[in-house]
């Protein structure tokens, strides 16, 4: 998608935009002309992407999504915007064996990963429906084609985005709608993921030149595929993990999650 393509008016909404691949996905939209409606519980950094893009207007909405009103906050402050992308990214997981993790965490990873998706890919789907125009591009996880014991109900709500996402993309392009909604799949990334999912508040150890370059690499890639796609119901990103979900077809179930478990158990270390 090039950036003379985009009207100067057309908005996109990112969830979960003050950092990791929402972050990421917001500056790629806005170095192509989009503008852009950035949603999170904390929206300072998004101040540093208006400075750095004074030709483009980014709206803040400091929600927190796992509170459902607040999708109706977002459907009402955006609805005299020509949105035509919607990008529900926002979602975390709660890491450890499930007789032993936190319920309350758990219920409240529910509300943001599947209530507060589930409710605005509703809202948005009507909406653009209305026009016969929009995309909505929800962010699940490889993680949703194989139960993950160590990390169930993490995998377990990804798998709900994923399913949801093929079958309503599926009656859409039966029901011959210009409206299209495509999920997203990728495999671990470079980002503070995994310190939320162990309830870690440090900062990752890693280089964030890195972080960053993963973070770059990866919306560009998933961005120009999902905005592109037209009968595709969702993509894996990255060689090695469409390698890797082509062999689980042929490894046992039995097998693969023994592999997982040891991944995650090392992974709550």
């Amino acid at each position: 998608m090039k950036k003379n393509k985009v009207e100067k008016d057309t908005w996109a909404i990112v969830t979960g935009a003050s950092k990791g691949i929402g972050y990421a996905f917001c500056v790629y939209l806005l170095e192509r002309g989009w503008n852009i409606v950035a949603v999170a519980r904390n929206t300072d950094s998004i101040n540093d992407l208006a400075k750095n893009f004074p030709n483009q207007v980014v709206l803040k909405l400091n929600l927190d999504l796992s509170d459902l009103d607040s999708c109706d906050k977002i459907a009402e402050e955006t609805k005299n915007l020509k949105v035509s992308l919607l990008i529900n990214n926002a979602g975390y997981g709660v890491l450890g064996n499930f007789r032993e993790s936190s319920l309350e965490r758990e219920m409240n990873m529910i509300d943001l990963n599947i209530k507060s998706l589930h409710k605005l890919t509703k809202i948005f789907v009507n909406r653009f429906q209305e026009n016969n125009f929009g995309r909505i591009i929800n962010i699940s996880s490889v993680a949703a084609f194989l139960p993950g014991p160590g990390f169930a109900s993490y995998y377990a709500s990804k798998s709900y985005v994923l399913n949801l996402g093929i079958a309503v993309n599926h009656e859409l392009k039966s029901q011959n709608s210009k409206v299209r909604l495509v999920t997203v799949c990728p495999g671990p990334i470079n980002t503070g993921f995994w310190d939320r999912s162990r309830d870690n508040k440090s900062v990752s150890g890693q280089a964030k030149e890195e972080q960053s370059k993963a973070l770059r690499n990866f919306a560009r890639k998933s961005l120009n595929k999902s905005l592109k796609a037209n009968n595709k119901d969702y993509f894996i990103i990255g060689i090695n993990n469409i390698f890797l979900n082509k062999l689980l077809k042929f490894v046992p179930k039995k097998w693969a999650m023994k592999v997982v478990y040891r991944y995650n158990r090392k992974k709550n270390k």
